[in-house]
């Protein structure tokens, strides 16, 4: 993981099942699924921007929405950042993912 690498909550609300699923994928090759529609993606400032374009690119302006929320360093990151209700998943600082 690179040293500038930040940790982005990413959720979209989409009601088209087929510009939905095209941004499920996309945002599976960044990052993980967290929930149905929320990501947790650890990239560089830059390369979040190339994924922004992405999604850009899928959506509908007017109907569709994306929150991108930047948490912070990737490697200080913590459970602190987000708090879970119910079942989670906890992602620890390397970007893995534990269920």
């Amino acid at each position: 993981m690179r040293q500038d690498s930040h940790r982005y909550l990413i959720a979209y609300d989409v009601p088209d099942d087929k510009r939905r699923g095209h941004m499920a994928v996309t945002l599976k090759r960044f990052g993980l699924r967290v929930q149905f529609s929320v990501f947790m993606v650890d990239c560089s400032p830059s390369h979040v921007l190339v994924l922004q374009r992405e999604l850009e690119d899928i959506m509908d302006r007017d109907q569709d929405s994306v929150l991108v929320s930047d948490l912070g360093l990737s490697k200080t990151a913590d459970d602190r950042a987000v708090t879970w209700l119910g079942h989670s998943r906890y992602i620890v600082g390397d970007g893995s993912m534990i269920i």
